[in-house]
């Protein structure tokens, strides 16, 4: 087990003695950490530290926690709503395990144009899916910077609550089922105090368990992470297959992302039966023994399946032809409209279908 599912599975959820003294010992870091997060957000809301104002609108999606609460394919939605409103958009990810260190354009219409080595995981597979432009940027002014130079008026940054550098025009903040103390004793890295600066809360239900609503100010909306379909990599290009081919099927579960039991909970809801589980850090780079372990192990099954973060990793090796699937999710959000509505009067076009392009802005 590694270091991180250790603290997931044993420290952050007090699980036996052991778990349940780490956790104490770790409390006064947790008490130290929150006192910094809360000066930090306490200086930008006073304005005794400035945020950079970039000359298009930003639209943040982001959460308190660590781990997997549908950023990613929240992101995604949301960037598809805002183009089928007009909006010229692109996405804005930090492309966390990638080498590049300018920001750099992953995809433009469809077409990736970056590696996995170079642009991380999450922005090729947004590369492959997003019918806008994917920018990959450790410094995300910058990466709105180039996002307003390849001609989108708008951006949307994935996982960039935290990032108090940039201001937002809109941000929005996912609640899952998580609970427990501000790291390193527990997944948080904010209080929830922090909602107070939110334009609305989406809360995702992912099956784990009923999720408490704080009281706060801001809309509340709720939204469900499906899967939708299977998806094959044919030489690179995705197509979808049929998702009811799972029931039934004996198969093995491989994933490297932040919350591989919701997951595996997916699958088998499909009436799959899993025989195998491979689960790796967040972000794991597949090697050649991985593969050649991962084969050895699934000789006997059906299918391989694993997420769509994962495939644009697993999709170099020679697995059976067939084989090798990812499970594609896609939320299902309630009051869908009113949500992008929102969104767009924040951004400045109140009227569905208004008029195109934005004044420049200065900070």
């Amino acid at each position: 087990m590694s270091l991180s599912s250790f603290a997931r599975q044993r420290i952050w959820e007090r699980r036996g003695l052991l778990g349940i003294a780490l956790w104490l010992v770790l409390l006064p870091a947790s008490f130290l950490f929150g006192l910094a997060v809360r000066l930090r957000r306490f200086l930008y809301r006073r304005g005794l530290r400035r945020a950079a104002r970039t000359a298009i609108p930003v639209v943040s999606v982001g959460n308190l926690s660590v781990g997997g609460t549908g950023k990613t394919p929240l992101s995604l939605w949301i960037a598809e709503k805002l183009l089928e409103r007009g909006w010229r958009v692109a996405i804005v990810i930090r492309g966390y395990g990638g080498t590049a260190t300018a920001p750099t354009v992953v995809g433009r219409g469809g077409e990736v144009l970056a590696t996995v080595a170079a642009a991380g995981d999450e922005a090729v597979m947004l590369a492959k899916r997003f019918a806008g432009t994917v920018i990959a940027a450790t410094e995300r002014a910058a990466g709105v910077g180039l996002a307003a130079e390849e001609g989108a008026d708008l951006a949307v940054l994935d996982d960039g609550f935290q990032h108090l550098r940039l201001a937002r025009d809109c941000d929005l903040v996912l609640l899952g089922s998580e609970r427990g103390s501000l790291l390193p004793a527990g997944p948080f890295r904010e209080p929830r105090s922090a909602l107070r600066d939110v334009h609305a809360v989406i809360v995702v239900d992912k099956g784990e368990g009923e999720i408490a609503v704080p009281q706060v100010a801001p809309p509340v909306f709720r939204a469900r992470l499906r899967a939708t379909a299977l998806v094959e990599s044919d030489r690179g290009r995705w197509r979808e297959q049929p998702i009811g081919m799972l029931a039934g099927s004996h198969v093995a579960t491989v994933c490297a992302i932040g919350n591989p039991e919701a997951f595996q909970q997916e699958v088998r809801s499909w009436e799959a039966e899993v025989h195998e589980i491979v689960a790796l850090d967040d972000h794991h780079v597949y090697t050649v023994e991985d593969w050649r372990q991962i084969a050895n192990r699934t000789r006997q099954l059906d299918l391989v399946l694993t997420t769509e973060k994962d495939l644009v990793k697993l999709e170099q090796f020679p697995f059976e032809r067939g084989k090798l699937l990812a499970l594609r999710l896609a939320p299902e959000v309630e009051r869908a409209e009113e949500l992008i509505d929102l969104v767009c009067q924040r951004a400045g076009r109140p009227s569905k279908g208004g008029e195109h392009g934005h004044q420049s802005r200065t900070a």
